[in-house]
């Protein structure tokens, strides 16, 4: 019987080139030190979680994951014609994927520990108006999670109408600068980069509850997402993978 043998280069050529088929997808949010945050004009309104999804895309070399978060709240501030503030909150032992044993790895040490960091927030510094990767403004404000902040701008589209406003974006970020550094099996190694999306609405009349106690019963909610389930009341969010169970 004839052996073949392939040279390591060759190997390697093949894990990378099949790797990049499995990229995440989106704009890539350009990320700096944490920025200053100031209260923006307007009055907050709750986000419609019952209507709303965060979620994201994680890849390897030989394919890739779809998740999101059961519980997550937050506020979208708002004048009669803009939108000029968004805050999300999320509960990290919450996170679901369509794996339920990479839901448990996520969970731990290895990634989000998320018995040790149970939050994750979002707080935008500045939304500008601005026609760019098929979206409507730049958003820019500070990523806090797994015990780490930094600053991204990502393009997103924000819309401000009668009785509503709404917040949707598809970025990717790179999870190493907040220390999330677990590579992989050496032969399957992990991307780096993320693709997180959200789709959040709030409406008039739905007041925001204070920032500091918003999620005080989320963050020690037990770990919701640890069946492998996507959550039965979420919303599709187009392209995100994995649909909800109905």
């Amino acid at each position: 019987m004839r052996t073949l043998r392939l040279p390591l280069a060759a190997l390697a050529l093949g894990a990378l080139t099949l790797g990049a088929c499995n990229r995440a997808d989106g704009p890539e949010a350009t990320t700096t030190d944490a920025v200053s945050v100031t209260e923006a004009s307007g009055t907050a309104l709750a986000i419609d979680t019952s209507a709303s999804a965060i979620g994201f895309r994680g890849t390897k070399v030989t394919g890739g994951h779809d998740g999101g978060f059961h519980v997550f709240d937050g506020q979208i501030t708002a004048t009669d014609s803009a939108v000029t503030g968004v805050r999300l909150n999320i509960a990290m032992p919450s996170i679901w994927t369509d794996t339920e044993k990479l839901t448990g790895h996520l969970q731990s040490a290895d990634f989000f520990d998320v018995a040790t960091y149970p939050a994750a927030t979002f707080e935008s510094s500045e939304i500008v108006r601005r026609d760019t990767a098929g979206a409507t403004h730049l958003v820019t404000g500070n990523l806090t999670m797994h015990g780490a902040t930094q600053a991204i701008t990502f393009p997103a589209t924000i819309t401000r109408a009668a009785g509503m406003a709404s917040a949707k974006a598809s970025f990717v970020i790179d999870r190493t600068k907040w220390g999330v550094l677990y590579t992989g099996a050496a032969d399957n190694l992990i991307s780096n980069d993320v693709t997180i999306r959200f789709d959040v609405t709030a409406r008039d009349g739905m007041a925001a509850p204070m920032a500091d106690s918003s999620m005080a019963a989320g963050s020690a909610a037990p770990a919701a997402g640890a069946t492998g389930e996507a959550p039965p009341a979420a919303p599709e969010i187009e392209s995100m993978g994995a649909k909800p169970k109905q």
